[in-house]
């Protein structure tokens, strides 16, 4: 059949392990069909593992998500299809509609706000990041399990009660919004012990992330930053290109023109691989080495800006806990006339040395738990407090029991399109 769909120009390497499309009605089969001609067409041709391809007949599905996920090889935990309206405004500007908040479970096994974005209803309420989530619609939160969390946080409108760390409770009514989250998270200059450190929490690669990180670089350099801390924890990747922009943010145009990463697709496709070079950028402001806070959240375009940076730098100084692990890469594949995307792993990338292939993550300089009792950029904060330590003594502080890795530490499992979002 002629190609329906267009390839969007825009490189993404967001993190997600599937996200629900809704198709048309499963009685409808020729719309039916089209959709998983579609697929096909886009797998066979650009999907990265496609001489691994399973011989499966599309007729013998009635869903199209399970089909898409059949077609995907054990190593690919990343690849997805979605409703191409709802995903396009996201990588955009982060539109989607929730409560603007993401969870985390802490070593003791409570529910955390791990961030919340500025046009969140609960922010409005003074919620941030480290308040505990202790109920929600009369339930407690301790005896729920995360899919019947999910549950009611799916619902449109629900009565919270949050709990700070000195025991302060907040029990109020919010409703679900549509709103555009911010990127960056927070971005300041503290002087440390003589030393002005620049910290910025940088939460997505979006298209709207570039006005956002061209003001905090602007920022830095009107107060004299000497030291940079990148806080990645959660940044699920993104927009290539605003991985580029960042990382040449960081070195101040040094290598502009330079290679950043080179790309490679499989081998059908081996006449469209290339080499990225770093972009000057105007709001440029040169550290000589950075500190790169990480969890297990940190995945694609984050881990680009940490492996295209390691051959330029001095030092690329990793805090937390082993990165993702997502060498490869996605394009957008659209079909205007069914709203579908589909974007499945396309390309692998390496820096400009060749190296790449960190499938098991990056791992990290110092190990320590993620932080969730203090705010981003707090001084207190575990995984900042090592990093100003190591600036101005030159040593990490010695990790005590109460601060090391737990095993009990997880992620708040999510699905569908918040695994994308990242927040609820």
């Amino acid at each position: 059949m002629k190609n329906s769909f267009s390839k969007l120009l825009l490189l993404i390497t967001v993190i997600l392990t599937s996200l629900a499309y809704t198709s048309c009605n499963k009685d409808d089969s020729d719309h039916k069909k089209n959709e998983f001609d579609v697929i096909n067409e886009v797998m066979e041709a650009w999907y990265f593992w496609n001489d691994e391809l399973p011989d499966i007949n599309s007729s013998n599905y009635n869903s199209v998500n399970n089909y898409f996920e059949e077609l995907l090889v054990s190593k690919d935990r990343w690849s997805y299809i979605a409703n191409r309206d709802q995903l396009l405004a996201y990588l955009e500007n982060g539109t989607y509609i929730g409560y603007g908040l993401g969870f985390k479970y802490d070593s003791n096994n409570d529910l955390r706000v791990k961030l919340i974005f500025d046009e969140s209803p609960l922010a409005a309420e003074g919620i941030a990041r480290g308040w505990k989530l202790i109920n929600i619609n009369g339930k407690d939160v301790s005896s729920l399990s995360d899919n019947q969390v999910l549950d009611e946080l799916d619902k449109s409108s629900a009565q919270f009660v949050f709990e700070n760390n000195i025991g302060e409770q907040k029990d109020f009514l919010a409703s679900q919004i549509t709103l555009d989250q911010n990127s960056v998270l927070k971005r300041e200059v503290i002087d440390y012990q003589g030393i002005k450190v620049a910290y910025l929490a940088f939460d997505s690669f979006l298209t709207k992330s570039e006005e956002e990180l061209n003001e905090a670089f602007t920022y830095f350099k009107e107060q004299s930053a000497e030291e940079l801390v990148l806080d990645l924890r959660y940044n699920g990747g993104g927009s290539t290109a605003i991985s580029n922009q960042l990382s040449s943010l960081i070195t101040g145009n040094a290598f502009t023109n330079d290679i950043y990463s080179k790309v490679f697709h499989n081998e059908s496709k081996m006449s469209e691989d290339f080499t990225e070079a770093f972009q000057e950028q105007a709001a440029a402001y040169a550290f000589d080495r950075v500190f790169i806070i990480t969890t297990s959240g940190t995945a694609s375009a984050s881990e680009m800006v940490i492996n295209g940076l390691k051959p330029y730098l001095d030092d690329v100084i990793l805090i937390g806990s082993t990165t993702h692990g997502k060498p490869v890469g996605m394009y957008v594949f659209e079909d205007i006339s069914l709203n579908l995307a589909i974007v499945p792993i396309s390309f692998k990338i390496t820096n400009a040395a060749d190296e790449g292939d960190y499938f098991e993550g990056i791992p990290v300089d110092l190990e320590i738990s993620d932080d969730l009792s203090y705010d981003f950029g707090d001084i207190e904060e575990s995984n900042f407090k090592a990093a100003l330590d190591y600036i101005v003594s030159g040593n990490f502080p010695v990790i005590t029991a109460a601060k090391a890795l737990s095993t009990n530490e997880r992620e708040f499992k999510k699905k569908g399109f918040d695994e994308l979002v990242g927040a609820n």
